[in-house]
């Protein structure tokens, strides 16, 4: 197998938001790069390096099945590079591919969120980083099962603007143990000092990288000289000239009605927004990013947002693109969107009124009403499920169909 085009791969199943950052990432630091699915593993020695972004590490490996890790660990053996970002970082332990020992750990402070401090060690990635400044969003903690795997950065301190759980972490330095207790949860970002964040293990010929912190959070120039250093330092080929299809004559009729429901859809969704907003259900802390109250499905609803939000701006700046939306696809879409963004506003109403009575959590809660919506709409797990899966992965599919004619062409 070799590994000398110096093309990156990005496997994009159950990525969702965090592939669209991980994709804006790699454009922006020039690293040429095409997207996969676990259908397209067994071409995985076009590439020198598979990059996995976030998202839930157990989803993952389900879309990936037996087959695909299969593909994956033997692309590493002979010499590839697994680089994967905080829930692609988790897919690769021994709970996940079983790419290095390493094991996520279970007593953990679950819910930290936004800038830290690192402590690095000694690497060419970190070549031109004088302050470690970089972001963390709801990762997991790693326990080191293997003496020979190089620690290359761990936590050492939160930066203002950092949150654990919906609380500022600035503002509440003395008061851990009475939130912990009344959370019911670790909070204390102390509890994280010289937790390994990011890790170089060698499996045979090949490398991989687990990073628990987000390199490709946008606008974070720190991050971005990472990737960069990566690219530099395994000599990764730079994006080529792409968007063949542009010159393609659109049917103004048609890209008129897509443009129109996809717009429809978007205003649906900043209407959601809008609610949790004015009902201090959501916070907005970047232009890329909110902070939603304990007790509500917050980041499902940010999410869809900002799919939503760049659907729009995809087909907005390159209008070409339209021409691989089915319409009869996108009308469904359109369609079910009203009925959960419906659903989800009666359910937040319910659980807002609840949240000055009573205790709630994501997956707690004694209204049983409140308990059979949030059950319909989103499942009985933490990660994705029920009708809001269905969903998103509808969207995912329209974003996927034009990236990939947009990076892969």
């Amino acid at each position: 197998m070799k590994k000398n085009t110096g093309l990156s791969g990005v496997l994009w199943d159950e990525s969702y938001l965090w592939g669209i950052w991980l994709i804006d990432a790699l454009t922006r630091t020039n690293i040429g790069f095409e997207l996969i699915k676990a259908k397209d593993l067994e071409q995985l020695d076009k590439y020198r390096i598979l990059f996995v972004p976030g998202g839930w590490a157990s989803n993952k490996i389900k879309a990936i099945g037996e087959e695909g890790s299969k593909l994956i660990k033997e692309f590493v053996k002979e010499g590839g590079i697994y680089f994967g970002i905080c829930g692609g970082a988790g897919l690769a332990t021994k709970e996940g591919l079983g790419l290095v020992d390493v094991r996520r750990k279970k007593d953990r402070v679950p819910s930290f969120s936004g800038p830290f401090l690192a402590r690095i060690f000694d690497h060419p990635l970190w070549k031109g980083i004088t302050t470690p400044h970089f972001f963390l969003w709801w990762p997991s903690e790693l326990e080191l099962e293997d003496k020979n795997i190089k620690v290359l950065a761990t936590f050492l301190a939160p930066l203002p603007n950092a949150f654990s759980s919906d609380i500022p972490v600035q503002d509440f330095k003395d008061l851990w143990d009475e939130l912990e207790s009344l959370y019911e949860i670790k909070l204390n970002p102390k509890e994280m000092e010289n937790s390994p964040l990011f890790l170089e293990a060698k499996l045979e010929k090949g490398t991989v990288y687990l990073s628990l912190i987000h390199f490709d959070t946008p606008k974070d120039k720190s991050g971005h000289k990472v990737l960069k250093n990566l690219k530099e330092y395994y000599q990764l080929s730079e994006n080529r000239q792409r968007n063949s299809y542009k010159k393609l004559v659109n049917n103004e009729t048609v890209d008129q009605e897509k443009i129109k429901i996809i717009d429809e859809m978007y205003k649906e969704i900043k209407k959601l927004i809008s609610f949790c907003e004015r009902n201090f259900l959501l916070i907005k802390r970047y232009n890329f990013m909110y902070q939603w109250r304990r007790g509500i499905r917050g980041f499902e609803y940010i999410n869809l947002y900002f799919m939503i939000k760049r659907l729009q701006k995809e087909t907005i700046e390159n209008r070409w693109l339209l021409l691989f939306i089915d319409i009869k696809k996108l009308i469904e879409l359109r369609n079910e969107i009203k009925i959960f963004i419906k659903k989800a506003t009666e359910l937040l109403k319910k659980e807002r009124i609840l949240l000055q009575k009573s205790k709630l959590t994501y997956n707690y809660t004694e209204d049983e009403e409140i308990s059979s919506i949030r059950k319909e709409l989103f499942g009985s797990r933490k990660s994705y499920d029920g009708f809001y899966k269905q969903l998103i992965d509808k969207i995912d599919d329209q974003l996927y169909t034009l990236f990939k004619v947009k990076f892969n062409n």
